[in-house]
């Protein structure tokens, strides 16, 4: 009788054993084509547009500021111009408060001692001020 003798049954469990390693190989090599992890930081980039909604494009980049308003942002800038506007908040026992530009609606920032006058909420006003690096700021003031 020959030493190997093998029968149908542990022949068919020996090709099931094969074809799972098979299968295993294929899943592997197949898992290791689609793998994320090799690409490069800015392919994994996503960006949110003004709509709220993920997207691989990247925003314009904002205008940079060029070297006349840079100067022109760290060193304070009068204006010659008187404008017009009303006191739109004033407190009282810090003396200081806010008026309200009739035409461009910014808020200018003043102080009772600075300016050499009390002044009252809704008062309209003539008035200069100066920018500076916390904001415009009131130098001369006029009850209109």
């Amino acid at each position: 009788m020959a030493t190997n003798q093998l029968t149908f049954k542990k022949k068919e469990l020996a090709k099931k054993k094969l074809q799972k390693k098979q299968d295993k190989l294929e899943r592997r090599s197949l898992k290791k084509s689609n793998n994320d992890k090799g690409k490069t930081l800015e392919e994994m980039y996503a960006y949110v547009d003004e709509f709220g909604n993920i997207t691989t494009v990247p925003p314009d980049q904002r205008e940079k500021p060029t070297e006349e308003e840079i100067q022109r942002r760290l060193n304070p800038v009068s204006v010659d111009e008187y404008s017009f506007g009303k006191v739109s908040y004033y407190n009282a026992q810090g003396h200081y408060g806010f008026i309200r530009d009739n035409l461009t609606k910014q808020t200018v920032y003043f102080n009772d001692r600075l300016v050499g006058k009390t002044l009252q909420i809704d008062q309209k006003v003539k008035f200069k001020f100066v920018r500076s690096k916390q904001g415009n700021q009131v130098t001369e003031v006029e009850l209109i």
